[in-house]
């Protein structure tokens, strides 16, 4: 069954800015929710260009409330306004759980208990046993890692092989990520481009180097010197406890961990 709760304050990513922002929008309408739609900063101008779409959809006026603006200013206000019923965000954990704090608090004039719907960042491992196919799981190691710079919550940042296929695979991995061709992002022919921003930059490389202290060091690739590029890094020798293992990086940062066997 299709219920509507109320108004739904839908907050989105800039990562992956048009489908994330179209699924989460459209779950709410579709269900007879009207939305209030805040993008992520860095991707205000996508979000305007779903907003189009839904007008060229037909969706009545109302439906769909296109609210750009940061988060600092806006953010609090639409989660914890009386009238907003449903919130669903996409994000990091620390603002996720910031949203699910003042969410559970009521507010006067507030009706109903605010429902949350919260897609926060991880920390995902690819395990490896001594039986893969090396070829398969070196494609689909990089591709996790380093596809959209591993800008993403679903992004591998741990690869966890077992030992007596280790010394291979590694030797595989090492060479594939050598042959990644590294560029502007709007050049097809590139696999990987810049990060999103300053402040993405300036937090993902304070990472290589915690990489490089941590672990050792497989590879650094040479990126561009102009615009927000950050090497594609993979370092072995990371313990479980490390930062490296522990902490979500959110860029091209890869740390390789041994295990005796599967068990």
């Amino acid at each position: 069954s299709y219920r509507p709760k109320g108004i739904a304050a839908v907050i989105s990513p800039w990562n992956f800015p048009l489908a994330i922002s179209c699924g989460m929008s459209a779950a709410a309408i579709v269900t007879g929710n009207p939305v209030l739609f805040k993008p992520a900063g860095p991707a205000s101008v996508v979000g305007n260009t779903l907003k189009e779409i839904f007008v060229e959809a037909g969706l009545p006026d109302g439906v769909f409330n296109y609210l750009p603006g940061r988060g600092s200013v806006i953010g609090d206000y639409l989660v914890e306004h009386p009238d907003i019923a449903v919130i669903a965000f996409t994000g990091s954990m620390e603002i996720g759980h910031r949203i699910l704090s003042r969410a559970s608090a009521v507010q006067d004039g507030q009706t109903q208990i605010k429902r949350v719907i919260a897609e926060l960042g991880g920390k995902n491992a690819i395990i490896i046993d001594d039986d893969a196919d090396l070829d398969e799981a070196v494609r689909q190691v990089i591709n996790s890692a380093f596809a959209f710079q591993g800008q993403k919550c679903s992004a591998c940042s741990r690869v966890i092989v077992v030992e007596p296929i280790y010394e291979r695979f590694v030797t595989r991995l090492v060479e594939a990520a050598r042959s990644l061709a590294i560029g502007p992002a709007e050049n097809p022919a590139y696999y990987m481009g810049p990060v999103i921003d300053a402040a993405a930059y300036k937090n993902v490389v304070k990472y290589v180097e915690i990489a490089k202290q941590e672990g050792r060091l497989l590879i650094s690739r040479d990126v561009p010197d102009t615009g927000y590029y950050v090497p594609l890094t993979i370092v072995e020798d990371i313990a479980p406890e490390d930062r490296i293992a522990q902490e979500e990086i959110f860029g091209p940062v890869l740390a390789v961990m041994k295990a005796h066997d599967f068990e």
